[in-house]
């Protein structure tokens, strides 16, 4: 069995939990205890993501494995230290660690900069609304009027606003009398009246309990609590927070329950870096076992000669036999782009051929007529291929778009191979630009995007996701006039590495970019076969 990466404090309850039961089980661990490499005296990285990155601090050197799992609980110690050389070193190893750990190919749970808006609890109430879970009224303010008018009108309870935690009361109305705004903001919240539900879900399983207890906070009031682990939830509840957990770009999550006596789910709250361990020992650990699972898959035996992965479409010798075709046909090529960011493409492109970009003397539907013939000719197996693939993944009939472009390529050759996060942050909305049959009755949001990488630079490329929908942006955008470019900035950014011949997909309506690569040999190129579809009446239309 692979060994596992357990990164942590030694000071951390749950993090010791998980070594010693881990342990208990005979897994080979690498235990990486941030105290420690702190207080051996200044440390050193070697952070490229190639299987040779290392640790080193004093005599002790802790080799880092990209390809491994790492369960992860890295707590920043720099805002708490009174000597600024060691709030430096805590800044500076955090910030080098998780640069590394985002950018990985191995497992990790989770991610540093997974959905960090649990941090602030109005803004985190938002989005669980926004997956269609129950979220009670709440209250965010430091007028003193508006938060006794609040509680005058139901029972409620006051919650820390920020992501630190801390016990939850009832509050009472005659507490704001003497209230001054310098001592706000106060978050308040309905109180919801009955059980507790703590589920963990770790990828696509979850292990849930139920807990009664008389006060309000059965953290607190622990002696007065009564667990019942195993507590099965509603079905469609599960799916629900199992995706929510996704879309969040956590692997492993929290979740928080009120279960009225009516039987229904009010949420309180995702957790991104849960303490587990009181709720692991009640379910005799199916929780870490979960966890376990998910870093250590089973292995399966399969031919020598097929793909073990079921994305990977087409081999590295084939990706550079594609490449070489690519080469021959450069004639062909499109160039693209402004004069300091100039690349290329093999094919028509709604989103460069159509809106503004537009030229009326050479239109996306004319390019399309001419390129399609050329593309099928020299790559027809490779569009039967991404076909019968999309076919079994979607469970659907699958058609390309002969009135439109078919998928194409991207081409960057290393001069143009971005380095820096320069290109756009965008959503993929280029079915707006073709004509549909009745598209009154077409659901849009039933759309995918898929890239599949045919050749990649030494040190890898990929896709930057940020957490936020096309319909969530809209919303956002009624009600203030953003820029487009802050918006980003306010939300958690993952970064999903890209592998010749691993097909990747997503709906096209969560924000993205492409990601920029570290470093660019001379003879590095990107390229990548990018294609777009919409579902009508039970077929998918593929195009570019």
């Amino acid at each position: 069995m692979p060994k596992i990466y357990v990164i942590g404090l030694d000071s951390d309850r749950t993090f010791c939990y998980f070594v010693k039961l881990a342990a208990s089980k005979g897994l080979e661990l690498e235990v990486i205890n941030l105290r420690e490499v702190i207080t051996e005296g200044d440390w050193s990285i070697q952070l490229p993501v190639d299987g040779n990155s290392w640790i080193r601090s004093g005599a002790t050197t802790y080799h880092l494995d990209p390809n491994a799992g790492y369960y992860c609980r890295i707590i920043n110690l720099a805002s708490v230290q009174s000597d600024i050389l060691l709030a430096h070193r805590w800044q500076g190893l955090v910030v080098a660690l998780t640069a590394w750990l985002e950018q990985i190919p191995g497992k990790v749970i989770n991610r540093p900069n997974c959905r960090g808006d649990n941090s602030s609890k109005p803004l985190h109430e938002l989005s669980l609304q926004y997956y269609g879970l129950k979220v009670a009224p709440s209250i965010t303010s430091s007028n003193p009027i508006k938060l006794a008018e609040f509680v005058s009108s139901q029972q409620a309870i006051v919650k820390p606003i920020s992501g630190i935690r801390a016990n939850s009361r009832i509050v009472k109305q005659e507490e704001f009398s003497n209230f001054h705004p310098s001592q706000g903001p106060v978050h308040l919240q309905k109180f919801i009246l009955g059980s507790d539900v703590r589920v963990h879900v770790v990828d696509d399983n979850y292990q849930a309990e139920l807990i009664q207890c008389p006060t309000v906070d059965y953290r607190l009031d622990y002696q007065l609590a009564e667990h019942f682990p195993n507590h099965q939830i509603p079905s469609d509840l599960a799916r629900q927070i199992i995706k929510a957990t996704k879309a969040f770009g956590l692997v492993f999550a929290g979740w928080d329950f009120k279960l009225t006596p009516e039987g229904e789910y009010w949420c309180l709250e995702a957790n991104p870096m849960p303490g587990f361990d009181g709720y692991d020992r009640r379910c005799e650990g199916q929780i870490t076992d979960l966890i376990i699972d998910y870093l250590t898959p089973k292995t399966k035996l399969i031919p020598t000669t097929s793909i073990s992965n079921p994305n990977q479409l087409i081999t590295a010798q084939q990706g550079a036999s594609i490449y070489s075709d690519i080469n021959s046909l450069r004639e062909h090529w499109l160039v693209r782009g402004s004069s300091d960011n100039i690349f290329a493409t093999l094919g028509a492109a709604s989103y460069l051929d159509c809106g503004e970009y537009k030229d009326t003397q050479d239109t996306y539907f004319q390019k399309a007529s001419r390129y399609n013939p050329i593309l099928r000719q020299h790559f027809g197996w490779l569009y039967n291929l991404v076909q019968e693939y999309l076919e079994i993944t979607l469970g659907a009939e699958v058609k390309y778009r002969e009135d439109a472009a078919y998928p194409g390529f991207h081409i960057w050759l290393s001069s143009a191979i971005p380095t820096l996060p320069v290109a756009s942050m965008h959503f993929d909305l280029q079915y707006q630009y073709l004509t549909w049959n009745k598209p009154e009755n077409i659901d849009f949001s039933q759309s995918l995007s898929f890239t599949l990488p045919i050749q990649l630079p030494a040190s890898g490329g990929g896709l930057n996701l940020c957490d936020i929908n096309y319909m969530e942006y809209l919303d956002i955008r009624q009600h203030n006039q953003l820029d487009w470019d802050l918006i980003p900035r306010f939300r958690s950014q993952n970064y999903h590495p890209y592998k010749v011949g691993e097909i990747v997909m997503h709906s096209g309506h969560t924000m993205h970019q492409i990601a920029p690569t570290s470093t660019v040999q001379q003879s590095d190129a990107r390229v990548t076969l990018q294609g777009h579809g919409v579902c009508v009446d039970g077929v998918w239309w593929i195009y570019w």
